[in-house]
Order: C-alpha cells, then sequence, then structure tokens
C-alpha cells in the first residue's frame, strides 16, 4: 500500500549519513535558492495588487473631493500601512518540493545514499517516494550506503526483489522484511559485480 508524504527522515542502524560535501552544498543551495524564489514572487504580486488598487483608490478620491494632493496623501499612506501588515501577516512563500532539485534530476536521481539525509527530505525526497511502501522504503535504506547507483535504480530493485519473493514463496508463507533484502543484496551484489567486470573503453594516444 503506498504511502504519504507524511514521513519523518529514516535513520539508519549504524546511523551512517551522506558526507559528500560538495553534494550536501549544492541541495542546501537548491533549498535556500527555492526559498528566496517563493518570497520574492509573493512579494512582487502583493506589490503590484496592491498599487494598483491604491492608484485606482487615489484616483477617485482626488476625482471626488478635487484635491488630487489629497488623494496622493491618502494613496501613500494607506501603501505605507499596507506594507506594513502584509510584512507581518504575509504567509509563508509557496514552494513546490517536487522541484528544488530539478538541477540535479530531481530526489530520485540523487546517489542512494541520500535516502538518509535530511535536506533531500526538505528538497522533495517525500514526494518521490509517495508510491513507495513502508517495507520497501525499509530494506531500501538497509541498503544504500552500499547502492553504487541513484535512489530510483535502488526503489526499482527492492521492488523487484519482492515481486521476486512473493512469486517463488511458499503457498501461505508470508515473505519478511529479511527475505526480500537478501534478494535484493545478491541483486545488488551481482550488479556491482557485472560493473567491475564491464570492459572499459581505451581511446588511442595521439601520434
Amino acid at each position: 500500500m503506498a504511502q504519504t508524504v507524511n514521513r519523518g527522515v529514516p535513520v539508519r542502524d549504524d546511523r551512517w549519513r551522506p558526507t559528500d560535501v560538495v553534494l550536501n552544498g549544492i541541495i542546501r543551495k537548491c533549498i535556500e535558492d527555492s526559498h528566496r524564489r517563493g518570497a520574492e514572487s509573493g512579494s512582487t504580486t502583493t506589490v503590484a495588487a496592491g498599487g494598483l488598487v491604491l492608484g485606482v483608490f487615489g484616483v477617485i478620491i482626488s476625482v471626488g473631493t478635487g484635491n488630487p494632493v489629497l488623494g496622493l496623501l491618502v494613496a501613500v499612506g494607506l501603501a505605507a500601512l499596507g506594507l506594513v501588515y502584509a510584512g507581518v501577516k504575509a504567509p509563508p512563500p509557496r514552494i513546490d518540493r517536487r522541484r528544488i532539485l530539478d538541477v540535479l534530476g530531481g530526489p530520485g536521481n540523487l546517489p542512494a545514499g541520500y535516502l538518509v539525509y535530511g535536506p533531500a527530505w526538505q528538497a522533495g525526497m517525500p514526494e518521490y517516494l509517495h508510491g513507495v511502501t513502508d517495507r520497501e522504503l525499509r530494506i531500501a535504506v538497509k541498503l544504500c550506503r552500499y547502492y553504487p547507483c541513484a535512489v530510483s535504480d535502488l526503489i526499482r530493485l527492492v521492488a523487484r526483489a519482492e515481486r521476486h519473493a512473493m512469486e517463488h514463496a511458499v503457498h501461505g508463507h508470508e515473505v519478511t522484511d529479511n527475505e526480500i533484502f537478501k534478494i535484493a543484496n545478491r541483486m545488488t551484489a551481482a550488479g556491482v559485480a557485472s560493473m567491475a567486470n564491464a570492459p572499459t573503453m581505451v581511446i588511442p594516444a595521439a601520434a
């Protein structure tokens, strides 16, 4: 059964977290930039709408009283009060967390270990994992430190391992997390071995 995005950041038994300083910094920068863009977008919209309303109100006062200066003063005074009120009452900017890591290809394109990295969960990981069951996530977390590919690849591998376990289970036997983990772990080891044995391209040196 698929889960909601209301999950906490998973913690491995060994408490390991990714320590890639460069990638960690990029993720944090993406989060900061998304909040900045959201705040700027909200402020611009509010100011533009407020300016239009106050401009019309000032014209109405000017025409009604025959005093353009009075209309201008009233509009400026209301604008000042409006900006103060907006600064106090403005809701936090709306941020589409699914788009924060677009520059990196999205949360699923992060290395598998980022399943247990807090800032990644601030940057769309819960939304990306929306269709992943709690059991699949638990097993993926156990494998993520040593899995050599991306989060998306690891999630697919665990799903394949789960299907394999279900298909080959004895009738009436309830498949356990540990059984699925063992299958996924063997698949991981086989994948790593095949990558290590893959032929590499040799570029001939220039004459």
